[in-house]
């Protein structure tokens, strides 16, 4: 299994006062695929996806963490491309017509 979509069905978001400056979003998807994605300050680890758990990691910077909670919060269909190959990531909307909902 190379690359595949999931729809998110929910989200839960931390930012950890442990003073490293880290953040987390958890992504809960259809068929229990989840994605976590940590963010931090410095140097990131390597992604990760354990599919016995069918769970990937996905690490980004810290300054990004805003930018993620405001696309799951605000935007709906969320989707996740997990491509298990290269553990990159892709958490996106689409499908919702350009400003709906808005005034």
């Amino acid at each position: 299994m190379a690359a595949f979509r999931k729809n998110c069905e929910r989200y839960a978001a931390f930012l950890y006062p442990n003073g490293e400056n880290s953040g987390r979003i958890n992504l809960y998807c259809a068929d229990g695929y989840r994605l976590y994605l940590i963010f931090r300050d410095g140097a990131l680890p390597a992604n990760t996806y354990n599919e016995s758990i069918k769970t990937g990691v996905g690490y980004q910077p810290i300054d990004r963490f805003s930018d993620y909670v405001d696309l799951v919060r605000n935007e709906k269909p969320i989707s996740v491309t997990f491509n298990t190959t290269n553990k990159n990531y892709v958490v996106y909307a689409s499908g919702e017509e350009v400003g709906e909902g808005e005034m």
